[in-house]
């Protein structure tokens, strides 16, 4: 019995400390700084960190040449953003960066992103710079591995999303794939509500 106690005293401990300050937590926050930065998006205007800011966003890395993994991956994004139109959570934006800039034209990414949604307003599909950079600023600032090899029409890169909050910092990251959506929706909201 006194072990029992042992264990339960600091778990109802954590939970009134958690739920005396009135704001929930992320659980396995991140908290990663994001460099400033400017890109194009599939409407060939510019979008950068300082018009996301106020705003949460989910962050995904993509190309539309890929044979793999990336159609899947956009798909759960499209029920992401389904899920957000239909919790009417409109400070919330999707962003996909393309790992292959040199082929994916503005023009590319927006015939690429018709076949998985109807509404290009809050998803922005970015390029506008060169593969070397594409590759730093992921490693950099969301530690994600991406690699084209030359001569090759493939690209290797990890399969996280991003959850960002409203000041741009990089809050938590999720598999793309097996996509945890009731949690991703959760976290969603509490920086939604802390932000009030």
């Amino acid at each position: 019995m006194k072990g029992l106690k042992k264990i339960i005293f600091p778990i109802v401990f954590v939970v009134l400390l958690s739920s005396c300050g009135g704001q929930e937590v992320i659980q396995k926050k991140h908290d990663w700084p994001l460099e400033d930065f400017e890109y194009t998006n599939q409407f060939g205007e510019p979008l950068g960190k300082q018009d996301l800011q106020g705003k949460v966003w989910i962050a995904n890395f993509i190309f539309t040449n890929c044979n793999t993994v990336c159609p899947p991956i956009t798909a759960n994004m499209a029920r992401i953003q389904r899920q957000i139109e239909k919790n009417e959570m409109n400070d919330v934006v999707l962003v996909s960066f393309s790992v292959d800039p040199e082929v994916d034209t503005p023009e590319i990414l927006r015939e690429f992103a018709s076949r998985f949604t109807e509404n290009q307003d809050n998803w922005h599909f970015l390029t506008g710079y060169v593969q070397e950079h594409i590759e730093q600023f992921a490693r950099d600032n969301f530690k994600f591995f991406i690699q084209k090899i030359e001569g090759q029409d493939q690209v290797s890169h990890g399969t996280d999303m991003f959850l960002i909050d409203q000041s741009g910092t990089i809050v938590k990251s999720y598999d793309a794939i097996d996509v945890p959506y009731d949690e991703i929706l959760s976290d969603i909201k509490i920086l939604l509500k802390n932000n009030k």
